[in-house]
């Protein structure tokens, strides 16, 4: 007689806990001008590590700043981003 074995299921083994994960709030960039969410790519990112508590009381340890473009109006901005990098 012969035995097969089946193939491995994808997934979280049976039994195993639901960790909870920290989440964080993420606020869309506005264009300064017309308010539009629409924006070209990030260009000539710029991150730096730096520590402190964010705007919303987050602790933070680097600070990125990019650099996009409003595709409705064409107006460029830099968007500043508050990274906590474990």
């Amino acid at each position: 007689m012969t035995t097969y074995s089946l193939p491995r299921r994808p997934g979280r083994p049976k039994g195993s806990k639901t960790k909870s994960i920290p989440t964080q709030t993420v606020f869309l960039s506005q264009c300064p001008v017309c308010f539009s969410t629409d924006r070209s790519g990030y260009f000539n990112v710029k991150t730096r590590e730096f520590s402190g508590n964010a705007p919303n009381g987050q602790p933070y340890n680097y600070v990125s700043r990019k650099q996009t473009r409003c595709r409705k109006c064409g107006q460029r901005r830099v968007d500043i981003t508050f990274e906590n990098v474990v």
